[in-house]
């Protein structure tokens, strides 16, 4: 297996998720210099793919792979296919499918389960996060997953609703302190780009360095 396996999910759609996956590939690829493989594991969207493909036609190619493995074998799949090409492996697991996030958790290293600080998208976020805790353990492997809550689309405007909402979570689940803000001259604009500026990696480095420093 890679060194390092991370499960990407989310709630629903338009929350960020596939952009947050596809940063920290990023971070991996062009900050750590690492082999890396992002699967686009969405039933619904494909964004991480759409990504690749945009990037390809521009001429500005993406520092790493992808593959599109949208069903509840894409475990399996990371187990068989990757061993000995990377170094990490990023699952886009979407947010349509129980099956899928448990078949990713059961390889990962790493479960983030993504969410924006607004009451409507975290309604179903207690039950994801059981459920991926609940894989762990059937695959017997609860010590060797890390996992926790991160907030994506951060409105710094709303700070005192984002404060609330990040106690009323840490209450009950893990979360990570670093998160995605809401900058639309990066992470909107970014689609479809091979992005290598340190500036615009900066939040999701910070965040992979508080996954790494947990692990």
């Amino acid at each position: 297996m890679p060194d390092r396996v991370i499960a990407v999910s989310g709630l629903k759609g338009g929350i960020g998720k596939s952009t947050l996956a596809m940063f920290i590939a990023f971070v991996w690829a062009v900050l750590r210099g690492k082999r890396v493989l992002y699967v686009d594991a969405d039933p619904s969207s494909q964004t991480g793919w759409d990504w690749w493909k945009l990037a390809r036609d521009r001429d500005t190619p993406l520092p790493f792979d992808i593959e599109t493995w949208p069903h509840a074998q894409v475990g399996d799949m990371v187990a068989d296919r990757t061993p000995g090409k990377y170094d990490v492996v990023v699952i886009d697991c979407g947010g349509d499918s129980d099956a899928i996030l448990r078949s990713a958790v059961e390889v990962c290293t790493y479960a983030l389960v993504v969410t924006t600080p607004n009451k409507a998208d975290i309604r179903r976020l207690s039950a994801t996060f059981a459920s991926a805790l609940k894989a762990a353990k059937d695959a017997g492997r609860t010590s060797e997953i890390d996992a926790a809550v991160v907030f994506t689309k951060v409105d710094n405007r709303r700070q005192a609703a984002n404060k609330e909402m990040r106690r009323q979570i840490e209450a009950k689940l893990p979360m990570l302190q670093r998160e995605l803000s809401l900058k639309p001259a990066v992470y909107a604009d970014a689609m479809g780009t091979n992005v290598t500026s340190h500036a615009d990696l900066e939040e999701a480095k910070e965040l992979v360095e508080e996954m790494e420093a947990a692990a």
